[in-house]
């Protein structure tokens, strides 16, 4: 946060006026974050397909991943002609895994469905904040990778805590550092956003990396879709 420099005999007048410099700051960054993301027109979205390759531990995955506003998600891979789901419907995290001894689609629960709601927000955590019961606290400026970076701490209504690092300049992420707990203990996921391309007017990040426990999953994004169309079925569970 930016520090003023000031008289000691105005100490009293900045304690009293602190809260509304501070927030007045925030609001100022979250309003160009906004304007980076593409403002009234990223509002006006409706849904969002990527495709795009992931690789970890020497093996490559297809990958298609469908969003919808406002909490719609599925992710589609295969392996070995084996098709894995993930998918959230606004209510119910369900998935598909064969490689974990089942074909059936399976209802999710814990902290993998918590997650899975996280990512389902269509426009992301800074967005409306407060309507989803978050809380966001300006940390400041720092230095990251050799580049100035603002550092935004966002903690959920369930208590997850966020690090969002904007790039200063194009005031985009460079990077995301999520405090979880997937069930078997608190841990740590940093995900890395880089070679930002502008797709209809959206800076999308075509290169993002995700470091779990000291495993690397790298994901190239080959192709990106606005305002498919897509019902809304085809994110619910088969069968419920």
């Amino acid at each position: 946060m930016r520090k003023a420099l000031i008289a000691v005999c105005a100490v009293a007048a900045l304690v009293a006026t602190a809260p509304i410099a501070v927030a007045q700051t925030l609001d100022d960054v979250l309003s160009r974050y906004r304007a980076a993301k593409g403002g009234e027109n990223w509002e006006k979205l409706e849904s969002m397909r990527m495709t795009a390759r992931i690789v970890t531990q020497g093996i490559e995955l297809p990958m298609t991943m469908v969003t919808k506003r406002p909490n719609l998600m599925r992710q589609d891979m295969s392996f070995q002609g084996i098709s894995m789901v993930q998918a959230y419907d606004g209510t119910t995290a369900w998935g598909i895994n064969p490689m974990m001894g089942s074909e059936e689609p399976t209802e999710l629960t814990g902290p993998m469905a918590d997650a899975m709601r996280e990512q389902a927000d269509f426009d992301g955590g800074l967005f409306n904040y407060a309507a989803k019961g978050s809380k966001v606290d300006l940390v400041g400026t720092e230095d990251l990778d050799g580049a100035k970076v603002i550092h935004i701490k966002l903690t959920t209504r369930d208590n997850q805590v966020q690090h969002y690092y904007l790039d200063a300049e194009t005031m985009l992420e460079k990077r995301l550092v999520v405090e979880t707990d997937m069930g078997g203990g608190p841990m740590t996921v940093e995900t890395r956003l880089s070679n930002y391309q502008t797709v209809d007017g959206f800076s999308v990040p075509m290169s993002i990396t995700q470091i779990v426990a000291g495993n690397q999953v790298a994901l190239t994004v080959e192709k990106v879709e606005f305002n498919v169309h897509v019902d809304d079925a085809y994110f619910r569970m088969p069968g419920k």
